[in-house]
């Protein structure tokens, strides 16, 4: 019989890991990149990519408090990669909510495919299996209390993008 590195089984662990996370399966994931997380030496590449995917996989199932506490201690991570996946990630974990507009109805067109958009619906007769040519999404009323916030973070965001990359 021939015997598998600690290495070996946990690359085979992530691989299965990423599988199910592409196939929706977050859970078992989170089982499979739990136990290669347990075999990797986390300092290199495979531990450190094993770590961002169980990161996705949490936030996945709503435990974003556990995914965002994995990428923080990713940000120092010896494997330059790893480290930016992880900056990525905590940027979007840690992202403030947009709010969402009340009564507002948008015109979003369905295409099967580019050449059927039409720029004017035509009168065809209704059936029942039949699209509509556009489907209605409601949004919420913006806050007009509010004093521009959203303002106020995309320059902070801008300038706290300026600094990491000015400190390269």
């Amino acid at each position: 019989m021939e015997e598998v590195s600690a290495e070996q089984l946990a690359s085979q662990l992530y691989q299965e890991g990423v599988s199910n996370f592409e196939n929706g399966n977050y859970q078992q994931s989170i089982a499979l990149l739990e136990r290669a997380r347990a075999l990797a030496v986390l300092e290199t590449t495979l531990g450190g990519e094993i770590l961002v995917w169980l990161a996705n996989a949490y936030d996945a199932v709503g435990k974003t408090e556990e995914a965002v506490a994995i990428c923080r201690s990713l940000k120092k991570h010896p494997v330059n990669s790893v480290r930016k996946s992880a900056r990525y990630m905590l940027g979007i974990l840690t992202a403030p909510q947009l709010s969402k507009l009340e009564g507002v109805v948008s015109e979003v067109p369905i295409l099967q495919s580019p050449d059927t958009y039409q720029s004017k619906p035509v009168a065809r007769s209704k059936s029942s299996e039949e699209q509509k040519p556009f489907r209605e999404v409601s949004l919420e009323k913006p806050n007009t209390n509010s004093s521009n916030n959203f303002l106020w973070v995309a320059i902070a965001s801008s300038l706290l993008l300026l600094a990491i990359w000015a400190a390269k």
